[in-house]
């Protein structure tokens, strides 16, 4: 039997070796978590705080008009898709005459974000087709203007197939 003989350079070379194959996949999975997504997820943080009794003011605003706003999406073809909201007063009454625009927005990616501008289709039904890259989850963002002057904001997750 022949017996291995280590030496102190072995030594030292195995340990350069684990410790450069330690270094080296720390630094692949620090390059890939920096480069595939920035850590944002609020635009202006700081200013967003300060206003908040802003922000409070206006979700109570919204909360008293009583509007009820059901969304729907459903697949179309080839990456289209129809987006629709129905608003109704606090008595269950079709709203008309609303200019609606928003926006999708792909929480986990940049750079995919697409506007909408909905329009009337029926009584207080208001759609859109829009064409995005990607199926699966959205964020719908959308801003309703009566033409009284009164607002509203709605916020949804939409899971698209």
């Amino acid at each position: 039997m022949i017996a291995a003989r280590i030496t102190g350079r072995h030594v030292l070379f195995g340990l350069l070796g684990f410790f450069g194959l330690v270094f080296a996949a720390n630094g692949a999975f620090v390059y890939l978590a920096l480069d595939t997504f920035s850590g944002l997820s609020t635009e202006n943080a700081y200013q967003r705080g300060l206003d908040y009794n802003e922000t409070l003011r206006a979700a109570e605003a919204q909360r008293e008009l009583g509007w009820r706003v059901t969304v729907t999406a459903r697949a179309l073809d080839g990456g289209r898709y129809r987006v629709a909201a129905d608003f109704a007063d606090r008595h269950g009454e079709p709203l008309d005459g609303l200019a609606i625009g928003g926006s999708l927005r792909r929480p986990t990616q940049e750079g995919l974000d697409r506007e909408i501008a909905l329009e009337r289709v029926a009584p207080g039904r208001y759609a859109s087709d829009v064409t995005l890259p990607l199926a699966g989850q959205w964020d719908l963002v959308l801003s309703a203007r009566s033409p009284a002057g009164q607002s509203y904001t709605l916020e949804e997750r939409l899971w698209l197939k």
